[in-house]
This record gives structure tokens, C-alpha cells and sequence, in this order.
């Protein structure tokens, strides 16, 4: 089968995914340095094709964008992953919150934000557990309606994260325009971390991240050697497969119920930066 076959098909059967309950969501944890424990679940999209097996999101998510079918999914998604994060408190566990992609389709749209706040109150969750990463082309390429809807989630108490930061023109202008609360360094910067532009380039986008009071989280992170680097310079959240996979909701909430650690953190932190100046740094941000 060639390639535009194959997109073909994706793109038609991706109108009956949802409606047949193709689509599921698998959840991986970002890890808080300075104390080991799951800071955020992040809800990754699968779609399990009757006869194709497991697609990736690589193939599916483009066609969705492409044929604007991500305004649907993607409000399905939200609900889901608001629904589970719901379940888990329910089930007595907290400290962390739900974090999911946004599409700049869905951002677009000028009833997303109370899209959104029917939602959390539909679900009863308050909004203060929900994280929406966004790419820096959204902020670039913001209309009327897209900025409206971020100022209303961030009234509401939503976190606004910029994920693949670095990775596309410079939106530092839009950032001078709208607060956003964490930044997440694109996994090809970490997974190249031994390069040295690429340690520059990371070292750079946590220090831009603290100068700002924001989190900083590195995605991508696969081995100890990037772990280190990105503890020694102060990074906030790592995320990738060194911790765990993305897992579904009954594996990735035993990572919560154990207090999951994964490396002795205390140690490595204090080699990094003062208490006095990490705790000065928050308490800006606070």
C-alpha cells in the first residue's frame, strides 16, 4: 500500500473512531526533581484500529489537525482525561494534576474556553488539577480568539504550559503579552544532550524559564546521563522512558499510591541550587 493510500484510509476511518470507541488515552507521568513523586499525568491519545492494530499518533494526529476532526477528538479527550483525573481523587489521590495537548483548531474556536469550564463543572473537578500545553505556534500565530480563550482559562485557574519550547521561531514577543506557568523542552534538544549547542540551548531555556518564574519540564528524558544533566542545572519536571512509558490509568496510578520514587533526588538538588535560591524562586512565582 503506498503512502497517500494509506493516508486515505486513515483519514476515513478516523470519522468513525471515536463514534466506535476506537480511541483511548494512556497516561505518563512527569516526575517532580526535587522530591521523585508524579507532579502531572500527561493524557497521550492511541487509537486501536480493528484491522490495522495500534496506529500512531504520528500517522492519525496530522489527518485530524488536517480535516479539523481534532475539534471532536480533542474534546473528547478532555473529557476523558478530567473524568480519570476525577476517579483518582476520588480514590484518595492528589499532588498531582492532568495535563493535556491543545490543538490551535480547538483554540480557535470562540466557545473553547467555556467548552472547557462546562466540562470541569460537569465533572466537578476544580480547575486548578488541569494543565492544556500548548505549542509555541500557537502563541505566534494567536488571533483575537485564541488570546480571548487563554485569558479566560488562566482567569479560571487553568495552567497554560508551552510545550516543544525551542523548537519553533521565537515567541518570546507573544510571551511578553500573555503569563503562561511552565515551559517543556522539546525532547530533540535532551535526546542530543551530549552535543554541546544542545546543552547550551537546554541550559539556556531553564534559565529563561526561572528568570520568567516559570516550571520547567524536559521531555524525552531515556537515560541517567540526561537525568544528571538536567537535575545539575536545575531543570523542575523530567518526563520519558528512563521513568516509566505511557501506561493506563490503572498502571499509572500505582505510581501515585506507592509514592513513587524513582531516583534519590534530595542528594542531586542540593548540589544544584541553594535551598535559599530555589525557595526564593517559588516564592516569586507564588
Amino acid at each position: 500500500m503506498s503512502e497517500v493510500e494509506f493516508a486515505n484510509e486513515i483519514k476515513r476511518d478516523l470519522r468513525l473512531a471515536l463514534e466506535k470507541d476506537q480511541l483511548f488515552l494512556c497516561y505518563q507521568p512527569l516526575i517532580d526533581v526535587r522530591t521523585g513523586k508524579v507532579a502531572s499525568m500527561e493524557a497521550l491519545l492511541r487509537w486501536q484500529h480493528p484491522k490495522k492494530g495500534m496506529i500512531s499518533p504520528i500517522h492519525f494526529i496530522p489527518v485530524a489537525e488536517e480535516t479539523r476532526q481534532i475539534i471532536p477528538i480533542g474534546e473528547w479527550v478532555l473529557r476523558t482525561a478530567c473524568r480519570q483525573m476525577k476517579e483518582w481523587l476520588n480514590m484518595g489521590c492528589s499532588g498531582f494534576s492532568i495535563s493535556v495537548n491543545v490543538s490551535v483548531h480547538q483554540l480557535q474556536q470562540p466557545d473553547f474556553a467555556k467548552v472547557v469550564f462546562d466540562i470541569l463543572n460537569e465533572i466537578e473537578l476544580e480547575p486548578r488539577y488541569l494543565e492544556l500545553e500548548i505549542t509555541e505556534t500557537v502563541l505566534i500565530e494567536a488571533m483575537d480568539t485564541v488570546v480571548r480563550n487563554l485569558y479566560r482559562l488562566k482567569e479560571m485557574g487553568v495552567k497554560i504550559i508551552i510545550d516543544d519550547f525551542g523548537t519553533e521561531n521565537s515567541s518570546f514577543r507573544y510571551m511578553q503579552k500573555f503569563t503562561v506557568d511552565g515551559l517543556k523542552i522539546d525532547k530533540s534538544f535532551v535526546s542530543e544532550i551530549k552535543v554541546d549547542v544542545n546543552k547550551a540551548i537546554v541550559d539556556a531555556i531553564i534559565l529563561l524559564g526561572h528568570r520568567m518564574g516559570l516550571d520547567v519540564t524536559a521531555e524525552g528524558v531515556e537515560t541517567r546521563e540526561q537525568l544528571d544533566y538536567l537535575v545539575e542545572r536545575g531543570c523542575d519536571k523530567v518526563q520519558g522512558y528512563y521513568f516509566s512509558k505511557p501506561l493506563p490509568p490503572d498502571e499509572a496510578i500505582r505510581m501515585v499510591q506507592k509514592g513513587y520514587q524513582m531516583f534519590h533526588v534530595s542528594s542531586l538538588c542540593s548540589q544544584v541550587l541553594p535551598r535559599g535560591r530555589r525557595s526564593e524562586r517559588h516564592k516569586r512565582r507564588g
